[in-house]
């Protein structure tokens, strides 16, 4: 589909490529970028597209497209960039769950799964639902924290289960998200062990808001969970780079989480 639009409009054209002498030692390595190249004759230069697709009726198809699509078609151009910006700059609401990813699609066909990661979305109005998987991995957090960063700039009221905020957190810190799923596989094989384990990190001097419109947090956490807010101050990010309205100098943000969560 990405391919179609590009096709249809001139905007998205690339230029035509340079013309190669033929040779009949061409040397092909495997996963060579330049293979199906190769292989589709580039050295003939694109075809000029048959029709210029009106920018209007392409935001209009592209509107109608399932959300992970819309955001892949982002990449056509400006143009339709700055509309799906503009478009999910206006969620107002997030609700962050961590769920078995199976039972939570099969409970609610309005969820629409990512075709690779363990994560899939929900958006009504204006109001979005983010689930990730609880047995998530590495690659699941990157798609989890992707879309939190199409869905930001407008949310205003953010609810989600401990390890999320935990996750969140560690995202803006300085420690990579590798290290740390490391660190979740040594608390959960060695619990009764390790349960006072920490992940130290040094303090951030300087990070953007990751909410700069939202005034309120809601942690929603089993007993099992709890330990999770007790680790965030060890990640060294002040309260006031999560959501704004908050002194950056002021209360920490375990205090901040704590006082704002909801214990189940």
């Amino acid at each position: 589909m990405h391919n179609f639009f590009r096709k249809l409009s001139i905007r998205a054209r690339s230029p035509p490529a340079p013309k190669k002498k033929s040779s009949a030692n061409h040397m092909l390595k495997k996963n060579s970028s330049g293979l199906l190249r190769f292989i589709r004759n580039n050295d003939k230069p694109d075809e000029e597209p048959t029709f210029d697709m009106p920018m209007h009726l392409m935001i209009q198809v592209i509107d109608r497209m399932p959300f992970f699509e819309q955001i892949r078609q982002s990449r056509v151009c400006k143009e339709i960039r700055e509309h799906i910006e503009e478009k999910y700059s206006k969620i107002k609401k997030l609700e962050l769950r961590k769920r078995d990813i199976n039972e939570a699609c099969a409970s609610d066909d309005a969820f629409e799964r990512h075709s690779k990661a363990y994560v899939a979305v929900k958006i009504e109005k204006d109001t979005a639902c983010v689930v990730i998987d609880d047995a998530w991995v590495v690659a699941d957090f990157y798609v989890f924290l992707g879309i939190l960063e199409v869905l930001r700039e407008g949310v205003e009221t953010v609810e989600m289960d401990a390890p999320i905020a935990e996750l969140i957190v560690i995202y803006m810190s300085d420690i990579s998200l590798e290290r740390w799923y490391a660190f979740q596989c040594i608390l959960k094989a060695f619990n009764d062990v390790y349960e006072d384990l920490h992940l130290d990190s040094g303090f951030i001097a300087d990070r953007d808001t990751f909410w700069p419109k939202c005034s309120d947090i809601v942690i929603h956490a089993t007993k099992a969970q709890a330990a999770a807010l007790g680790r965030i101050l060890d990640y060294g990010v002040k309260s006031g780079y999560l959501l704004d309205g908050i002194p950056r100098m002021g209360p920490s943000l375990r205090d901040r989480l704590q006082q704002q969560s909801v214990i189940q």
